[in-house]
């Protein structure tokens, strides 16, 4: 938010963007002793696939 105002305001309802917070992402990934569990890492590797499949715009 603070380093891209102008792309986080204009993104901000966008679905195809996804910010990560930090928080307790990183405490939840550590606990788990992996990420890719994790919704938001699910969220990309999905979104990457439909890329490669050309299913988004």
């Amino acid at each position: 938010k603070s380093l891209c105002p102008g792309l986080y305001l204009a993104v901000l309802d966008d679905a195809l963007y996804y910010f990560f917070t930090g928080g307790g992402s990183v405490l939840k990934a550590i606990e788990k002793n992996d990420a890719f569990g994790m919704k938001p890492v699910q969220a990309l590797i999905e979104n990457k696939k439909a890329l490669e499949k050309g299913l988004t715009r």
